[in-house]
């Protein structure tokens, strides 16, 4: 049963076309909210829609799914399960799909089918919100293939690398080659940095800021570790660990 909701939903994909030779890394932006935008920071909470969101991704064939960005997921027999969290009124949410396509003829090609399920407030009955067909457009024309990319994706896939980033920076600290891990935030900053100058785009700097004040936290640590008197032997044994818990990150960016 399809319920009627008040669920909107907008796809946008990196490329407005990809070669008939096929695409090694195609990306989809998937934006969505129950009701139209809050206009304004409303004192008191958003009122919950639906518990417990869930998107199923169905690739076609050729189509393959890499990664999911922004959320967590599964892959199953019939496809990739999406866990979205609660739907609040007026509470926008995006994620980001990496896609691989094998070489296919030329045309308008479905890419894969979205099925949107939720429970209800007061139920634990799961229902489905809205189904779509996502469509890609395959072609042979240079001048679609060349176009640039649409700027918004590429801002969401530029800073869905930062969480590898961090990892293998930390990597590298509880190594012991804190060098390493600095260059390593330090290189990805200084990429932030460059498009926030060329697109105005003031996400990319508070990116940036919250990237070297990580540096600066991870330096510091691995500092105190090093003086820290402590038995030589077991020094050996223990590489450093940074202190903070998972959250610390998500309090940065506030």
């Amino acid at each position: 049963m399809l319920v009627s909701s008040i669920l909107d939903v907008f796809y946008t994909w990196n490329r407005e076309a990809i070669p008939v030779s096929g695409e090694k890394s195609l990306f989809l932006l998937i934006e969505w909210r129950s009701g139209p935008p809050a206009k304004r920071q409303l004192k008191t909470p958003p009122k919950l829609l639906f518990r417990e969101v869930e998107l199923l991704i169905k690739p076609e064939d050729g189509i393959r799914i890499k990664a999911v960005h922004g959320a967590r997921a599964k892959e199953s027999d019939v496809g990739w399960v999406i866990g979205l969290g609660n739907a609040y009124k007026g509470k926008t949410k995006s994620l980001l799909l990496e896609f691989t396509a094998v070489s296919q003829s030329a045309g308008k090609k479905p890419a894969c089918s979205a099925y949107w399920s939720a429970l209800k407030t007061k139920q634990e009955q799961r229902v489905l919100l809205r189904r779509e067909q996502i469509n890609l457009i395959v072609s042979a024309h240079l001048g679609m293939i060349r176009k640039e990319p649409d700027p918004r994706v590429q801002k969401y896939v530029k800073l869905s690398q930062t969480t590898a980033i961090m990892k293998q920076s930390l990597r590298a600290f509880e190594r012991g080659r804190s060098e390493e891990g600095s260059e390593i935030i330090k290189r990805h900053t200084d990429e932030l940095l460059i498009l926030a100058v060329r697109s105005g785009d003031l996400e990319y700097y508070r990116e940036a800021h919250i990237l070297n004040r990580l540096c600066l936290y991870y330096e510091q640590t691995h500092e105190q570790s090093c003086y820290e008197p402590t038995d030589m032997e077991e020094d050996s044994n223990h590489p450093f660990q940074a202190s903070f818990d998972n959250d610390y990150y998500e309090k940065e960016a506030k």
